[in-house]
């Protein structure tokens, strides 16, 4: 068996990390549709279709909008790659009125307008708070984030479809006084840290304590 990185250690204890709070719910929530999601037309409604190679993510994910929405989801996995090797996680919200609440109450779409086309939560009420910030960023490195092994170099970076998303989530990091930058990567606008210590302060703020006290031994 092939050990696990540093990178999805960390992953595997914010999975089962869950909050409490419905509000910190709904950021969590927001942040993981908004990085990894597209959104159907079905009939006069729409459906939520979510792919992760997570594993992880995929349940947690099955289980806030279970939890949040008393909604089940369809999951189901394929195989990818040569061989069969990777697998891709599917979770699905058929129900058209389901999906609109679950769209609605993480701010992926509004009364008034449609969902955008690359889901970016359209206003900042599911972020307000501190805890929902932290709830945010937790959810978005769980769904496109990576980190480093940190015995060989420290790097943490959050992978984004548009410029709109970085800058978004850049912001809700500076707010902790961490200095997230941008770069752009081949069609894609990667947010990273390298300095160490807030990599550290980062780990604490998303709840992953574990690796937290890893990384400072």
């Amino acid at each position: 068996m092939v050990p696990m990185s540093f990178s999805g250690e960390v992953k595997e204890e914010l999975a089962e990390y869950t909050v409490e709070a419905r509000h910190c719910l709904i950021a969590e929530l927001s942040a993981m549709l908004s990085m990894s999601s597209r959104v159907k037309k079905k009939g006069d409604g729409y459906c939520i279709v979510f792919n992760t190679e997570n594993i992880a993510a995929a349940r947690k994910l099955e289980k806030y909008i279970h939890e949040g929405f008393n909604c089940r989801p369809q999951v189901c996995v394929r195989c990818s790659g040569r061989g069969g090797k990777n697998h891709i996680y599917t979770v699905r919200v058929d129900n058209p009125t389901a999906a609109e609440q679950i769209l609605l109450a993480s701010k992926l779409m509004t009364r008034d307008e449609e969902p955008s086309e690359d889901l970016l939560p359209k206003n900042t009420m599911a972020i307000k708070n501190d805890c929902c910030r932290r709830a945010f960023i937790r959810g978005a490195f769980l769904t496109s984030g990576s980190m480093s092994d940190p015995e060989k170099f420290y790097h943490f970076e959050i992978v984004c479809a548009s410029l709109e998303k970085a800058v978004q989530l850049q912001n809700v990091i500076l707010t902790f006084d961490i200095d997230a930058k941008i770069v752009v990567r081949k069609k894609y606008y990667v947010v990273y840290i390298k300095e160490g210590s807030q990599i550290v302060e980062l780990l604490g703020l998303m709840e992953a304590h574990v690796a937290l006290m890893e990384l400072e031994n």
